[in-house]
């Protein structure tokens, strides 16, 4: 057997982390830069002529300050104890004009762009930032000076402290350096000016790799937050939200779509020579699926979708074998039969269209099914963003048990409507 066989874990480490860091970063950037034209440019539209040449788009830079803990999620959290969290954010945002169609219709909604640097309590994680993209709205006017609104985040997190076998090996909370954050919050609106808000609120985030790298537990936090506004071009008059809603052109979508990840999976130490479950080998995911969704509004799709899935990790299994052209040892990866790396799926697919992102989710069982290391039943999550329109992508993680997570689900999508 040759040398070239093995995966070297010790030797190769290195060079794989590179790598691995090189395109992680190339995916979420592209990820982050195709999210980000689409909502300038809806943010963007023009509005009528009688009054596009008056109106100019409200926009604002804010301070956020937070200041929470981690949830006990995994072995090594509950082992330190050590959960107190806070981060400190710089963020730029703009909202559509004030007689825009998006803006009557999603309640006030703005979009931006956030960067933050973050302070955990144990020294293990490093110094991480993180950049992201943010959108939000209104959810109810309670008074005239403060309001509820919700916001959601998607970006990049970097320079994190994470698991090594040999300098840390008992973190197995963060597996890798650069992760995926996605956040969410409810929080109250207070107008102070009419250049000044104040907004206070609470709000939960994740960070994980999404199996990109072993281990993967993930961090969870909870963060109550206190956030200053400065405003631009803000407009006195408050828009309407009572409009004329948009006629449906169509009643049913035929969504196709073909995803493009990798994963790794944990392996077994019993019988197989291994000194760790964790062997730093990518196995190539491919998808591809049909959604037939009804489209009763314009707010919101549903539907049945059968879900094809190529994986290489279904019943590949680890050992450590000897080299003798070398007289070394390595971690050797074993691949299943070809045959059961496919599955096939049926899941229920449903869309929420918000301000500036779709939001979709679908639950499904697979029928196929070969891979002992997934439960048939999965889950996806993700957002959608229309390129064209008929084109779009679409960017989510898949996992089972609704804990688990599976891959990243890197997609490009084609819709038919009828």
């Amino acid at each position: 057997m040759s040398q070239k066989s093995f995966c070297d874990i010790n030797t190769n480490y290195t060079t794989f982390a590179v790598r691995k860091q090189i395109s992680m970063k190339a995916k979420i950037y592209t990820l982050l830069f195709s999210l980000w034209l689409p909502l300038t440019a809806t943010a963007l539209e023009t509005t009528n002529d009688s009054t596009k040449a008056k109106e100019k788009h409200p926009m604002f830079i804010s301070l956020k300050g937070e200041y929470g803990t981690a949830l006990k999620t995994n072995d090594y959290l509950k082992e330190t104890g050590k959960l107190g969290y806070s981060s400190l954010s710089l963020r730029y945002g703009f909202s559509p004009k004030e007689h825009s169609w998006a803006n009557n219709a999603y309640r006030l909604p703005y979009t931006g762009v956030g960067f933050s640097m973050h302070h955990t309590e144990d020294d293990a994680f490093g110094h991480p930032f993180t950049l992201y993209l943010f959108q939000g709205s209104e959810v109810a006017s309670i008074f005239k000076w403060m309001s509820l609104f919700y916001e959601v985040q998607l970006g990049y997190s970097a320079n994190w402290g994470h698991y090594d076998r040999f300098r840390q090996p008992k973190n197995i909370t963060i597996g890798s350096g650069e992760n995926v954050y996605v956040g969410g919050n409810m929080y109250l609106k207070f107008l102070l000016s009419k250049h000044w808000d104040l907004n206070l609120g609470a709000g939960f985030c994740h960070f994980s790799n999404g199996a990109n790298m072993m281990p993967n537990k993930g961090m969870n936090i909870v963060t109550p937050f206190m956030e200053v506004a400065y405003k631009f071009n803000e407009t006195q008059k408050r828009p309407d939200t009572a409009f004329v809603k948009p006629e449906r052109t169509n009643k049913i979508d035929h969504q196709i779509i073909a995803t493009i990840s990798s994963r790794q999976k944990y392996y077994s130490v019993v019988g197989t020579g291994l000194s760790t479950q964790y062997v730093n080998h990518k196995h190539r995911v491919y998808g591809l699926s049909y959604a037939r969704l009804f489209v009763p509004s314009y707010k919101y799709k549903w539907g049945p979708s059968l879900d094809f899935l190529y994986d290489e990790s279904s019943q590949a299994y680890a050992t450590r074998d000897f080299n003798p052209t070398d007289g070394k040892e390595y971690d050797n990866v074993h691949l299943g039969d070809p045959i059961k790396r496919f599955s096939m799926g049926l899941s229920l697919k449903g869309e929420v269209k918000m301000s500036f992102l779709t939001y979709f989710a679908n639950l499904g069982y697979d029928i196929i099914h070969y891979n002992d290391y997934d439960a048939r039943l999965y889950e996806i999550i993700g957002v959608k963003c229309d390129l064209t329109p008929n084109l779009f992508g679409m960017f989510g993680i898949r996992a089972t048990r609704f804990s688990r997570a599976q891959f990243f689900c890197w997609s490009l999508g084609y819709t038919l409507k009828q």
